[in-house]
């Protein structure tokens, strides 16, 4: 084997390490993405609720999701606190600037609404085009599945539409349904890598 080749070999098994540690540290977030489904899920329909009781200041909902959010941040780091400590790899790297950007968006979103004078902060068929946004950047970075992902709730924004008042509860059930998949298919593969290797591998 000549320089080139070894070189070439060696980019090869570096890409394959960093493919597995990229799949390894994805897969040691299937239980939290499906907790986080069942209270994002419940904060859209309490959103819904809100909604239709007739809130419209910012105050109860900044509220509802502050405390959803701060849920979401605790039970990560409580969930992840045992696994041994290390850099996130790309992959999760990627995913949380994703994740964060739309949070951001979403923000942004209902200030402008409120600024702008608007009877409501959360626009349901707003919020689908930003997670079909978000999904979209998943399925370039995941698999093509999310681009199917980011299709439903392209149609779904479209839907709601045609049914304002229970918008957020639909919404509610694509998340739920969006994100407990993905959980339960990440945790399924964890299960499946450790079936194969007869031991825990290394959690980042």
């Amino acid at each position: 084997m000549n320089r080139e080749e070894a070189n070439q070999a060696l980019q090869l098994i570096r890409r394959v390490v960093a493919q597995a540690r990229d799949d390894s540290a994805l897969q040691n977030w299937g239980v939290i993405w499906m907790l986080h489904a069942f209270v994002n899920a419940a904060g859209f329909a309490a959103t819904n609720r809100l909604w239709t009781a007739g809130h419209r200041t910012p105050g109860p909902y900044a509220l509802l999701w502050a405390g959803v959010l701060a849920f979401n941040m605790v039970s990560i780091f409580v969930l992840k606190r045992g696994q041994t400590a290390g850099a996130r790899s790309f992959i999760e790297r990627q995913i949380w600037a994703i994740w964060t950007t739309f949070i951001a968006g979403m923000v942004l979103v209902s200030i402008l609404n409120w600024l702008l004078g608007l009877d409501r902060l959360f626009m349901p068929a707003v919020a689908c085009v930003l997670f079909a946004t978000a999904f979209s950047m998943m399925g370039a970075l995941m698999g093509r599945v999310w681009y199917a992902v980011a299709v439903g709730f392209a149609l779904a924004a479209l839907g709601m539409t045609q049914v304002p008042d229970h918008a957020f509860d639909i919404l509610a059930v694509l998340w739920f349904a969006t994100q407990f998949g993905g959980g339960f298919a990440l945790e399924r593969a964890r299960r499946r890598r450790l079936a194969a290797t007869g031991a825990g591998a290394r959690l980042v």
